[in-house]
């Protein structure tokens, strides 16, 4: 069964921006509540951005871990050679300086990856990482993925596009293995712009004897701010799975699971169980869900709920109210329930409630 990792930093962080019946966005466009913080000073981010972006992390597991197509295995966090390259000229030292040494066109700096560049700062390794960059062809993702199947390559290089023009400011925690334990190190890009990744060169691979493009291939690289962060939680692991039939289900049925539930997991220490109830405020904030008619609300979350029901990813959902407020109840499927496949063992991350 086909299955697509997603990076939990991503999920927690992002919110959707796109144009939704007539009604453009308008930037700088600027989500703040609570403790929650995104802005984005241009481009979309729908499902289908955030699609693109599980489809990269996912080619870059596979990349870094020696898989040939998506049909690999995808190691979980726990294993030795995850927790190496996890932590291969990773520290809090490294972080933090080059967290605060940014550039302002939102681009890791190539010399911080020279031989002892960085050996003032940490005389363990003295560099980072070399940013990485991977090939997709739109081909070959089609054959792989059902799910894209209904896109033309044309279809697939506006995604691609699309992705790649978003910029943003946001928090994004980045995971590293400290030779212990795995930490994760708090970050923002405030006051630095970034993309999600540069899209390089863009080839045609497949023409048709009438010259039309079937088939499309594209340079990803992960030297960008963000990018760069987005490399490191994948090279971690740091991640979600989500199986093929996601990617079937509407908009704001991915968008919900995607936001409020797939990367929160119960705290075993605690006993908590974050997002659950939630709030039909959140809800509405979160979504970017124009009405602020409650009534309404709660018709797009019962549609939404029913939905995720449906797929079998939830089940025994409620609403109720909590301090004169409409809160939501569900119970989480597990990943068997889901896709009728036993899942290969809980991850590390998920039982310290990361």
């Amino acid at each position: 069964m086909i299955k697509l990792a997603s990076d939990k930093s991503f999920n927690r962080n992002i919110c959707p921006i796109m144009n939704i019946k007539g009604k453009t966005v308008k930037y700088p466009f600027i989500l703040k509540y609570n403790n929650y913080h995104l802005q984005c000073g241009g481009g979309i981010l729908g499902p289908k951005q955030m699609m693109i972006m599980d489809i990269i992390g996912t080619k870059l597991i596979h990349f870094v871990y020696g898989n040939e197509d998506f049909y690999g295995r995808i190691p979980t966090n726990n294993e030795k050679n995850v927790k190496e390259k996890s932590g291969l000229y990773m520290s809090n030292k490294l972080l933090k300086y080059i967290t605060t040494n940014l550039s302002k066109d939102g681009i890791i700096s190539e010399a911080y990856s020279q031989k002892d560049k960085l050996s003032h700062v940490d005389k363990a390794f003295g560099k980072i990482k070399n940013p990485l960059t991977i090939t997709l062809n739109d081909g070959s993702l089609r054959k792989e993925l059902p799910f894209l199947r209904k896109y033309s390559s044309r279809q697939i290089r506006d995604m691609f596009i699309r992705t790649y023009e978003c910029v943003l400011w946001m928090n994004y925690p980045i995971c590293f293995h400290t030779g212990k334990q795995y930490q994760l190190f708090p970050f923002g890009n405030f006051g630095y712009n970034s993309r999600l990744f540069t899209l390089g060169k863009i080839s045609n691979s497949k023409v048709s004897k009438n010259n039309n493009v079937l088939e499309r291939e594209y340079q990803i690289r992960f030297d960008t701010i963000l990018g760069y962060m987005f490399m490191q939680n994948m090279v971690s692991c740091y991640m979600d799975l989500l199986p093929g039939k996601f990617y079937e289900m509407s908009d704001y049925a991915q968008l919900y699971y995607r936001l409020f539930i797939l990367s929160y997991f119960p705290n075993k220490k605690t006993g908590r169980t974050p997002k659950n109830p939630i709030f039909i405020d959140e809800i509405r904030r979160r979504l970017v869900l124009k009405t602020k008619d409650t009534y309404s609300v709660r018709q797009i979350v019962k549609r939404i709920l029913d939905e995720l029901v449906q797929y079998k990813f939830i089940k025994d959902y409620a609403e109720e109210k909590l301090d004169m407020k409409y809160v939501y109840r569900y119970t989480r499927n597990s990943w068997k329930e889901i896709t009728g496949e036993e899942e290969e063992s809980e991850t590390d991350l998920k039982d310290r409630g990361f």
